[in-house]
């Protein structure tokens, strides 16, 4: 009976005709899985997918979803150099917003919009939220932009940047972040506490399975990492941690899942530490692969130098029921809490990362509690099928007051 209660009333909300633009300046990146999720889990609208790249197509598949790739449309404004840099600077000092578009793309971009006639346009990233205002004030259609974290921590670093999303968080219909730190943020820069939704990226936690215990018996210790591999996600510093780690427990081991520019000096400080044994450098891994690696370790760790938005690595480790050790930065604070579904630590602490790492491993017991209460408080709070019903509550709400 409330399978069919439910059927009628997303039956209803299909009646109403309510198409949403989703707009993404990238879709099928390994690190953004909520974005796809996002994509193929929306129910209650019709979705049609404006981007410029669509990467990893057999990774993640989108379907029957309609979308545009705009690859001809011309180059992102950032992105140019020289004197058509400057150019487009001037051009946008009255509008106060360099990260519009450029006048070829613009009316590019209005021609795809007004064909697919939206009720409601979403934009990942406040980048792509400035891209899109003009048009969206145009055409007289309500916008909402999805912060996610580097677009209100690190991004605010670049000048340009800051002093075009300043000017623009009062024009956006809906503001939606991922943790209340951004929120608190927003709402300290003026926008109406009514306009931001805290909507954390949610995970399916029905596929993930909770490691067994009884299947890891016997295999050595196995730590984990699964991130880009960039300075400020100091995966240095978890390295060193774990040096201290295979001092005590010698055939404990580090798996590094993930690419990027910092690969080779960290395989050198490997090197240098004397732990080739003991660290496994995988590389970039599909969505299944991750999962499998998961599987295979006891230990989750993310030492994270700046405010993360909402790790979704974390989240996937703590629904498989592993134990997480992470820095208290941005929401990794609001995702674990301390003692209970994993350890926090201050960022850029080695020596109370070696300590929660070495506690963890010598504490079978310790693990499995941390790692299920994980496990518990993510089925309950943060799957990803809760998640989206309350993006699309928002959507909805935004193009209905329109």
């Amino acid at each position: 009976m409330t399978q069919i209660c439910a059927s009628r009333a997303k039956a209803e909300v299909h009646d109403a005709s309510l198409t949403l633009c989703f707009a993404a300046r990238s879709v099928g990146e390994v690190s953004e899985t909520w974005m796809w999720r996002q994509i193929v889990g929306m129910a209650r609208m019709r979705v049609q997918v404006l981007t410029w790249r669509y990467i990893n197509k057999d990774f993640f598949p989108i379907g029957s979803v309609p979308m545009t790739i705009m690859q001809e449309a011309g180059c992102w404004p950032e992105e140019a150099s020289g004197l058509m840099r400057r150019l487009h600077r001037l051009r946008n000092l009255s509008r106060r917003n360099f990260f519009a578009t450029t006048r070829r793309e613009y009316a590019a971009i209005g021609r795809i919009v007004r064909a697919i006639h939206p009720d409601v346009i979403l934009c990942q990233y406040g980048t792509m939220g400035l891209r899109m205002l003009p048009i969206a004030r145009e055409l007289a259609i309500p916008l909402a932009v999805h912060f996610h974290g580097s677009d209100l921590a690190g991004g605010l670093a670049n000048r340009w940047y800051r002093w075009s999303i300043e000017a623009a968080l009062r024009r956006f219909d809906a503001v939606i972040v991922v943790n209340t730190m951004q929120r608190d943020w927003l709402v300290a820069h003026g926008v109406d506490p009514a306009r931001v939704h805290v909507i954390p990226c949610g995970v399916p936690t029905e596929e993930s399975l909770p490691c067994s215990a009884k299947e890891r018996s016997g295999s050595p210790l196995q730590f984990i990492v699964v991130s880009r591999l960039v300075r400020l996600k100091g995966v240095d510093m978890t390295i060193r941690a774990f040096a201290s780690v295979v001092r005590e427990i010698p055939g404990a081991r580090l798996v590094i899942a993930g690419e990027g520019p910092e690969r080779g000096d960290l395989e050198t400080l490997v090197e240098r530490l004397g732990l080739w044994d003991n660290v496994c450098f995988t590389g970039w891994l599909s969505p299944s692969e991750v999962r499998h690696a998961l599987e295979q370790s006891d230990v989750f760790v993310q030492h994270s130098l700046v405010p993360e938005g909402w790790p979704v690595s974390v989240a996937e480790a703590s629904a498989m029921g592993l134990p997480v050790v992470v820095t208290n930065c941005g929401g990794l604070a609001e995702q674990v809490v301390d003692g209970v579904t994993g350890l926090l630590v201050p960022a850029g602490d080695v020596p109370r990362m070696q300590e929660s790492m070495l506690r963890l491993a010598r504490d079978p017991h310790l693990r499995s509690r941390l790692g299920m209460a994980g496990r518990t408080r993510i089925k309950e709070e943060f799957d990803v099928k809760k998640q989206i019903a309350e993006l699309e509550d928002v959507l909805i709400e935004c193009a209905r007051a329109s």
